[in-house]
């Protein structure tokens, strides 16, 4: 059903350590700090008398399912819960962020509203999860795709807004264990949930790989402009950071010399300047030496050496190329 509704239709795999293989470590679940906790808390959540046992919403579920070599039985069961949830109208928009750098992921969750809704027993869940791990099911007889193994539970958090318009964040990190986990199939997956009545509201999910701030198809770890819509990743100067966020044009303007980035028209009639450098560019870069103002465009155009660290060296070889008319 996961292949059938995607998008639509998320689920996370909670493994008692009973019912796993001795070959299979799908039990072994981060619950906050405590290891192996995660299907204990889950099953005591919604009160767990069998194995395999199917919640959905925290409205419907079922024990069991499995029947005459199939799952046609258990599916055709869930088919109904499925399209009675569908159209359900939720107050509630998830977007999951962050950037993954090595084995290292920094996430960002923010929650919000459409609507007004009771902020009563509302929880939001962050769990981490690996997907698509083929392993053998003794009980059914056959090799299967684990979907959604839960891996990490980090945090269950209150919510505390409740009208149109408002939004809370939830950030962090986690590390990937690189040796027991694929990297590839590590996701973020994060829910609204009732506490009272167990319901679920929203529920979003993401490949860690695939954190996308400003939605232009080219993922964070990747992009030369995260936070700006960039799809096709211009950068005029190959400075590696893209136009689109690039104050500095190391090509056209910020080029060496020009420190105070100043343009200079040949005459009143010319569409296309050029750059001047003379001594207001010797007494601004002299300045920002002087300031410490590493971060400036102006810093970069002063590295007149090359060797990355600007300072009085720099401002004596641009004096010495505008004394003899290099530039």
């Amino acid at each position: 059903m996961l292949d059938e509704f995607p998008g639509t239709l998320i689920s996370t795999e909670w493994h008692s350590a009973g019912y796993t293989p001795g070959d299979s470590d799908f039990e072994e679940c981060y619950y906050y700090d405590n290891f192996g906790g995660c299907y204990g808390a889950r099953a005591s959540l919604y009160g767990v008398g069998g194995i395999p046992h199917s919640e959905w919403n925290g409205i419907y579920d079922l024990t069991g399912g499995w029947a005459n070599g199939n799952w046609e039985p258990a599916y055709n069961y869930f088919i109904g819960f499925y399209n009675d949830l569908i159209g359900t109208e939720t107050p509630y928009e998830i977007i999951i962020n962050g950037i993954k750098d090595g084995s290292t992921v920094n996430y960002e969750i923010t929650v919000s509203m459409d609507d007004n809704y009771s902020v009563q027993n509302q929880k939001v869940e962050i769990i981490v999860v690996e997907d698509n791990i083929m392993s053998y099911w003794a009980g059914a007889n056959q090799d299967h795709n684990a979907r959604n193994v839960a891996r990490y539970w980090i945090g269950t958090e209150d919510l505390t807004i409740n009208s149109a318009g408002q939004s809370q964040t939830f950030s962090g990190s986690f590390e990937i264990d690189e040796e027991a986990w694929n990297s590839d199939s590590v996701k973020i997956i994060s829910m609204v949930q009732n506490y009272g009545n167990y319901e679920v509201f929203q529920v979003q999910e993401i490949n860690v790989n695939e954190f996308d701030t400003d939605q232009d198809g080219v993922a964070n770890n990747e992009d030369n402009c995260m936070a700006d819509y960039n799809p096709g990743q211009e950068d005029i100067d190959g400075d590696g950071l893209g136009d689109a966020c690039d104050l500095c044009d190391n090509t056209n303007i910020y080029i060496p010399g020009n420190v105070s980035g100043d343009y200079w028209y040949y005459d009143t009639s010319s569409l296309e300047p050029t750059v001047t450098i003379d001594v207001f560019d010797v007494l601004k870069l002299s300045e920002i030496i002087q300031s410490g103002e590493e971060e400036s465009c102006g810093y970069q155009a002063g590295d007149l050496t090359g060797d990355g660290d600007v300072n009085i060296i720099d401002v004596i070889a641009l004096a010495s190329f505008v004394m003899e008319g290099a530039f």
